[in-house]
């Protein structure tokens, strides 16, 4: 795949993060959840709890000077699909602990729709960033990662391993999208670490409940 072909399939794609984290993420970019536990100055051993296993709840985070965080729950995922789907290629720990060093971006509203409509969060209120993927690519191209599923569900347990985060001349966009269409080809837009510049990239910020949302960007 050629980057040209990801701005033009896809010329906007979207971080859904906790309500109230926009004006942080702003001033220092969107941090994995890896990089965000170190500049809060955790201690290796409590990145290794909040990232190498599964986050059953989502998990508040403070640092003197700095407004709370929030880490996502991992609900989608158990541990047990996790190992059915590894088969074994990778120990669970470790996989956790890539997913958790990595920035997502959804290709498609539809699949910000299928994300924050699920039970488990349409209760809670979101921070929405619409990202234009031109300038995404522009900022992070070397770091930016593709993938054909959701890496962090195990809902369908489809077989997977670290070779599922490819790079663009290695991902088979053409074949997938005779297979999948658009809105399947690629799953998640990664970026490894963070986006120090995020705010370069930001069309805008939709904030509150899933309908909220949905409403709104159906109408932008």
């Amino acid at each position: 795949m050629h980057p040209d072909e990801l701005c033009r399939y896809y010329p906007q794609v979207y971080h859904i993060a906790w309500e109230g984290s926009w004006p942080s993420i702003k001033e220092y970019g969107l941090l994995s959840s890896k990089a965000l536990l170190r500049s809060y100055g955790k201690s290796e051993e409590e990145i290794v709890e909040l990232t190498q296993k599964r986050r059953s709840h989502w998990v508040e985070i403070c640092c003197p000077g700095r407004p709370s965080a929030t880490l996502r729950d991992q609900k989608p995922i158990t541990d047990n699909g996790l190992r059915r789907a590894l088969d074994g290629s990778v120990e669970p720990w470790e996989w956790y602990d890539l997913i958790n060093s990595m920035v997502f971006f959804w290709p498609t509203k539809k699949r910000v729709e299928t994300m924050i409509k699920a039970q488990a969060y349409r209760s809670i209120r979101h921070d929405l960033i619409v990202v234009n993927t031109k300038k995404l690519v522009q900022l992070e191209s070397e770091n930016i990662r593709l993938s054909r599923m959701n890496s962090g569900s195990t809902l369908r347990a489809h077989s997977r391993d670290k070779s599922l985060f490819k790079q663009f001349q290695d991902f088979p966009f053409e074949s997938r999208l005779k297979s999948a269409g658009r809105a399947g080809a690629i799953a998640e837009i990664c970026v490894k670490d963070r986006v120090d510049q995020i705010a370069d990239a930001e069309i805008s910020v939709i904030t509150g409940s899933a309908d909220e949302v949905l409403n709104a960007l159906e109408s932008g």
